[in-house]
């Protein structure tokens, strides 16, 4: 699975496509 920077999914979004932002399983909450 390919990760993203934050300023590519910001070019995506303009773009009109779609993304998947995911969170850690690990992560505490």
């Amino acid at each position: 699975m390919k990760l993203n920077t934050t300023e590519e999914l910001i070019d995506e979004i303009k773009n009109g496509k779609m993304v998947i932002l995911m969170d850690d399983e690990d992560r505490e909450n």
